[in-house]
């Protein structure tokens, strides 16, 4: 899970389109950076992120959920790379 920090959420009151598209796309990047350094995993990950924008108790408070499987695609792409463990990243 990803949050926006508490200082960028009056912003992103204002405007939503804008924030939420860096958001995603900063997560994304992040994942894939990291999946992709053989020091981690070496591997090109998938992933599936939603939005949650609201809490219980109706707080304004974006975050995102990320569903990423346990390894990814091989750089040449003839294979899988799976996690070491029970975790994605050590």
């Amino acid at each position: 899970m990803f949050t926006l920090p508490a200082e960028l959420r009056p912003l992103a009151l204002r405007n939503r389109e804008v924030l939420f598209g860096l958001l995603f796309e900063t997560v994304s990047q992040t994942l894939l950076t990291i999946g992709a350094d053989p020091r981690h995993l070496g591997a090109l990950l998938g992933l599936t992120a939603v939005l949650h924008t609201w809490t219980r108790d109706l707080s304004f408070h974006p975050h995102l959920h990320c569903i990423v499987p346990g390894g990814g695609l091989a750089p040449d792409g003839q294979g899988w790379i799976p996690t070491m463990d029970d975790y994605l990243f050590r």
